[in-house]
């Protein structure tokens, strides 16, 4: 059919339904009739509508991550909450356009495109939860094989019968049932179903903790004869301290005593940890005011409560360091430019001597430092007050042996990962690195005795909190804070907290758990 010339009231109409299918009709020669009478009623909505295509386009394309997000609960409501608004805005600002009322119309957009931004950070989030899920597998993996290594020892006490079946079936019972709890969750995983494979993550911890109490019940065995035990004849006590006077009496040379050396794992361990491999906040001027980042940093950082921080109690009042010291062991985190991520949103910026390092975990280890600490018996996390009480009802060499029982459940390699390493595997949440916070105590062989950890800084993550902080803090009943509830909170007494310290005042770009 040949072009034909439309009047103006057809023109009228084609414009019309252009605007409606988000089309722009022009003349042969390129000149829309009526264009200088009608500039600013067609240009301006056909522009937004442009826009609005493009967010609706937006909005499909995140919607097809239905299936990823519908499996997590604390992300899929507010993302259904977000993609309803941003539908229901699109069709209103379409209703706008269509009554030409532009000015309506762009307010609707600026709505959408929050919905819209809302949307892709909670699939961010639902992506992060998935790959976070996905990288605790091996580790866990890691854990139970370390456990299983006693299984042929097992085996052979029972052939023995030097232990009870009910312990050898009992063993055999957790190993069975981790193992199938581990397929499981990698079913549940590889399904995206990622708040049920977290389900199934809990009770399989709760499993491997009763599978390394029955380890350490092994492990506290009073030595057998037979399967397992030394071919050596039993020596008294008496006749080794006889034996040894003679051999000190017909000595004649001279012995010179040799210091141990450490081993290389351990040797390559420590020279990670060396003060030099972390920033000085005394030097980061740039951080010492807020969105001021100009360069790379790390520090081993602890953080405290909103109420300690408050009332300068704790790490944060004078006499910070030596609260610390009172505790034997605490837990800290490395946090950097990249990968910032702690526990609660105030803290301390600490210098440790590479030989206080004792764990460094790339996950919580949601660790026992108080165990058999009657003045801390409160302060327990994996275990009931009644079994608490258990606990602490020994005797004190029995108590006070706790904290090592502990502190060795963690010496193999996924816990004891050196800097570079344990940056690189943490995701989406803090690590752990267990620090010896008593001065003068030798805990490897060859290695020198600690020294005193100091306090060189104290810091703010300055950020908004992010969808996991908001949904950890709803579950917990409260609100989260904004960014700048924060900063008000912390200037009100950083100045104080950070000349009874001498030291510097920080901000970080990171996120944290609490507050």
């Amino acid at each position: 059919m040949p072009p034909q010339t439309l009047s103006k009231q057809e023109h009228k109409w084609a414009n019309d339904m252009a605007r409606h299918l988000n089309l722009t009709f022009a003349e042969e020669g390129g000149e829309q009739v009526g264009q200088h009478h009608q500039a600013d009623v067609v240009n301006a909505p056909t522009s937004l509508l442009e826009k609005l295509a493009s967010m609706e386009k937006a909005a499909d394309a995140l919607n097809a991550n239905t299936e990823l997000i519908k499996n997590q609960s604390a992300v899929f409501s507010p993302f259904k909450k977000a993609g309803q608004s941003a539908r229901s805005g699109i069709a209103a600002a379409r209703k706008e356009l269509k009554g030409r009322k532009p000015q309506n119309a762009e307010a609707r957009l600026s709505k959408i495109q929050e919905n819209v931004s809302s949307m892709e950070q909670l699939i961010a989030v639902a992506q992060s939860n998935h790959k976070g899920l996905e990288a605790q597998i091996p580790w866990v993996k890691e854990d139970l094989a370390q456990l299983a290594l006693e299984l042929p020892v097992v085996d052979s006490l029972a052939i023995a019968k030097k232990i009870p079946s009910k312990k050898h079936k009992k063993f055999l019972s957790l190993d069975q049932e981790a193992n199938g709890l581990i397929s499981e969750v990698e079913t549940l995983c590889e399904n995206l179903q990622v708040d049920a494979a977290n389900k199934v993550l809990k009770k399989l911890n709760k499993t491997l903790q009763a599978y390394q109490k029955e380890v350490d019940w092994l492990h506290a065995l009073p030595e057998v004869t037979g399967v397992g035990a030394s071919e050596s004849p039993r020596v008294s006590k008496l006749d080794k301290l006889a034996a040894a006077f003679m051999r000190k009496k017909t000595q004649e040379h001279k012995v010179e005593l040799v210091k141990a050396e450490p081993d290389e794992k351990t040797k390559a361990f420590l020279k990670t940890w060396n003060r030099e491999n972390f920033s000085d906040p005394s030097e980061r001027l740039d951080l010492q005011k807020r969105g001021g980042c100009k360069a790379p940093f790390k520090f081993i950082v602890r953080t405290g409560s909103m109420d300690d921080f408050i009332n300068q109690k704790g790490c944060f009042s004078a006499q910070g360091t030596e609260y610390l010291e009172n505790k034997d062991a605490i837990c800290t985190s490395v946090v950097t430019d990249e990968k910032c991520f702690v526990y609660g949103a105030f803290g301390v910026i600490l210098d440790v001597p590479p030989q206080n390092v004792l764990v460094s975990s790339p996950d919580d280890l949601m660790s026992e430092l108080n165990i058999g600490r009657k003045d801390k018996k409160d302060r327990m996390v994996n275990v009931t007050q009644e079994q608490n009480e258990k606990l602490l009802d020994v005797p004190d060499h029995v108590r006070n042996g706790y904290l090592k029982n502990e502190l060795d459940r963690y010496q193999y390699d996924k816990r004891q990962q050196n800097v570079d390493d344990l940056v690189d595997n943490t995701y989406y949440a803090h690590n752990e690195v267990i620090v010896s916070s008593k001065d003068g105590i030798q805990h490897k062989q060859g290695v020198d005795a600690t020294e005193p950890i100091k306090i060189n800084g104290i810091f703010l993550i300055d950020a908004e909190p992010s969808p996991d902080t908001i949904a950890f803090q709803e579950f917990e009943g409260k609100k989260a804070l904004t960014k700048e509830e924060k900063y008000q909170i912390f200037m009100e007494h950083a100045e104080k907290v950070a000349k009874n310290l001498g030291v510097p005042i920080l901000f970080l770009d990171g996120e944290s758990t609490m507050a």
